[in-house]
């Protein structure tokens, strides 16, 4: 017959199991809201898929694209469907993440929460407005009109598309760079300090990056690329020097050791009786 205390044990690795299972199904459901909202950026995106083609065509200056597929057409349009949803669905995205995150770091507040969607969202939107009309047209004439007497263009929906929407994904991640510092600065993991000591170091990381995403690799091309992105750095500096840390950090521990842990002192109170 099992002693009291050993019960107790058990009763308590149970609710620690039941705590583990409602974070899953609490996960479940947070991707479920994202998966929906998803699937109805994408049906109202398909209905604007013909202006988006055109938005991301005007950069180089082509009226038309050619393709060598059979479905090449119709699955090109599905993509931009699916990219645009992508980008309309970020801030839902961005809120269900901190909000399954954000009770294990403690109490953040709501005001906290709102200009941090607020916040990354617009980063995020503003770097694909300014590589569609800042760096893109700059970098495809570049590469489209490169040595002409020996080359003659043949540019496929598939090539085109993937390469412009990439494009703008990457600088919209790179242009969050000040949010992921604000999360970062609210969490005590990093401080104006922190940044000011390693901006020698950045300033070299960013001008590869700069070149490495740069559509044109000729200097320009990457100047327009690379300030930007060392704006950015030093926009974090500010909301790093800005913003307060929270009071209390709390991360709950929920690892087997400390099932182990319970169990021994159960046995170590059998003991004493």
């Amino acid at each position: 017959m099992a002693s009291p205390l050993r019960t107790l044990a058990a009763r308590a690795r149970d609710e620690r199991r039941m705590t583990l299972i409602e974070h899953l199904d609490e996960l479940r459901s947070r991707i479920i809201k994202v998966g929906i909202a998803f699937v109805v950026a994408a049906v109202v995106a398909w209905f604007f898929r013909v202006w988006l083609f055109h938005w991301l065509l005007g950069p180089s200056g082509l009226h038309k694209l050619h393709f060598t597929g059979v479905t090449s057409p119709l699955m090109t349009d599905l993509k931009l469907a699916l990219y645009a949803a992508f980008v309309i669905t970020l801030p839902i995205l961005i809120y269900q993440v901190w909000a399954f995150v954000a009770p294990a770091v403690g109490e953040t507040g709501k005001l906290f929460t709102y200009t941090l969607i607020a916040l990354s969202s617009s980063l995020f939107l503003l770097g694909i407005i300014f590589a569609r009309y800042v760096v893109l047209p700059v970098g495809l004439h570049f590469l489209l009109n490169y040595a002409q007497n020996r080359y003659s263009e043949i540019i496929t929906s598939d090539t085109y598309l993937a390469f412009v929407t990439r494009f703008l994904l990457a600088i919209g991640l790179v242009f969050e760079f000040p949010s992921a510092t604000y999360v970062g600065t609210k969490l005590g993991l990093v401080n104006p300090n922190f940044l000011k000591k390693y901006r020698k170091h950045a300033v070299i990381i960013n001008l590869i990056i700069a070149a490495a995403i740069t559509p044109g690799q000729d200097p320009f091309s990457m100047s327009l690329v690379a300030v930007p992105l060392l704006m950015m750095y030093e926009v974090s500096i500010l909301i790093a020097r800005y913003a307060k840390p929270f009071e209390s950090v709390a991360v709950p521990d929920i690892s087997e050791e400390d099932e182990g842990g319970v169990e021994e002192d159960v046995y170590e109170r059998e003991q004493d009786l």
